[in-house]
């Protein structure tokens, strides 16, 4: 069937796409050596380590996103994300590669207990949830070039 004519993901589907797209994006992450990870200009200006750390910031804030999606159904998520992605990358500046790592992992352990605890029918009902969850999936799926291009250089 072709994937416009594809009925939308059920909530369940939706997590375990997020799970698979957060694993295989780790996985490559981990082939990377200190050099590579820390080589700038993979995207934009940043190296493959400030992409991590980046996307660690984002699945630290999602805790506290999931929590107001989950409280109403129009929440106000007002970001400044370039700002956002700046703080969040400059904060982690000073950690290894393998720190990086490790920040990325337990803030991913840290956000699928968060949405584990979610009630399926808050899954199917809050359209907001869905769309995060997908936006997550989408930054898995943009960054991973960027770190697959880091394994080259």
């Amino acid at each position: 069937m072709h994937s416009d004519h594809m009925p939308p993901p059920t909530p369940q589907e939706l997590v375990s796409q997020l799970q698979d797209k957060y694993r295989n994006f780790l996985s490559v992450c981990q082939e990377l050596t200190q050099q590579q990870a820390l080589k700038a200009g993979i995207c934009g200006e940043w190296s493959a380590k400030a992409v991590v750390d980046h996307l660690t910031g984002w699945q630290i804030e999602s805790l506290s996103i999931l929590q107001r999606l989950l409280e109403s159904d129009n929440p106000d998520l007002d970001f400044d994300i370039d700002a956002f992605n700046r703080t969040s990358v400059k904060d982690r500046k000073d950690l290894t590669w393998e720190e990086s790592l490790l920040a990325f992992r337990l803030s991913f352990e840290s956000y699928g207990k968060a949405m584990d605890e979610i009630s399926v029918s808050h899954y199917r009902t809050n359209e907001a949830f869905k769309s995060w969850v997908k936006a997550m999936i989408r930054e898995y799926e943009f960054h991973l070039p960027h770190i697959k291009l880091a394994k080259t250089a």
